[in-house]
């Protein structure tokens, strides 16, 4: 029987984003130090891992599980329920907050070739989560028309913060579509301004790139989960959203 080796193991945990950091292994029973793809070291034996790979500190983390998990739950009469979606049409992140708890948080994806198809498939499945979360405000992400830049000198600075003509027109009638769907089953909405939202979560850059990333980090900060950049936004909306969407208590007069 081969002998294992170092090489050996980090092919094994390299399928779950993991790293093993020891240089120096003798047997299955050696303490070794493992890093895991949320960047938590993990203390122990070969012996006990390979059997399970599994993180302590994620395993304790509630919202490591949230991901895709779109079973509804129920809403109590003091919950004041929002869910948030990032404007795109190929691959939608969506986050579900209670009161400012995040609920639960994932991605929509469609492989559809056409705008028409996207966009149907697309509502088709906002419907069922709104039906099944049944939530008291949605909030859609505005679209930024791209400014083209602008020429200073001898040099041409291209504004990325924003999309071209073309994408714009698309997340255009997505938008439409999903006003109307929520205007048809009676939930109220908000449209939420890139710069209004990132504002309030703090994400910072110049760039389009930059602020993604910024966000990513900041999802990180807040709730220990590494998420794709789609996602990203969509906690930051639902942070926004859910912060600002309470409704006003009422005053009651006593006589």
């Amino acid at each position: 029987m081969a002998r294992i080796t170092i090489e050996d193991i980090q092919e094994q945990i390299k399928p779950y984003g993991w790293k093993i950091l020891s240089t120096n292994y003798k047997n299955l029973d050696t303490e070794l130090v493992f890093e895991c793809d949320e960047g938590h070291k993990v203390y122990s034996s070969w012996k006990k891992l390979r059997n399970k790979i599994q993180c302590p500190v994620c395993q304790e983390n509630v919202y490591k599980s949230l991901d895709n998990n779109i079973t509804a739950t129920k809403k109590d009469k003091n919950v004041y329920r929002v869910i948030a979606l990032d404007q795109a049409t190929h691959n939608t992140g969506y986050s579900i907050y209670d009161n400012n708890k995040l609920v639960t948080y994932g991605i929509f994806s469609t492989k559809a070739d056409s705008e028409d198809e996207r966009i149907i498939e697309l509502r088709n499945w906002v419907i069922g989560l709104l039906k099944s979360w049944k939530p008291d405000m949605i909030g859609i992400e505005d679209i930024q028309l791209q400014n083209h830049g602008y020429k200073q000198g001898n040099i041409y600075n291209s504004d990325s913060n924003g999309v071209g003509i073309q994408t714009y027109k698309v997340l255009a009638h997505l938008q439409g579509v999903l006003m109307i769907t929520a205007h048809d089953l009676n939930i109220p909405y908000k449209v939420c301004p890139p710069a209004t939202w990132r504002a309030h979560c703090g994400v910072k850059g110049k760039s389009k790139a930059d602020k993604k990333c910024s966000m990513q980090l900041l999802a990180k900060e807040w709730f220990d989960i590494s998420v794709s950049d789609d996602v990203a936004d969509a906690i930051g909306i639902g942070k926004y959203l859910a912060s600002i969407a309470k409704p006003k208590p009422q005053v009651m007069f006593w006589e």
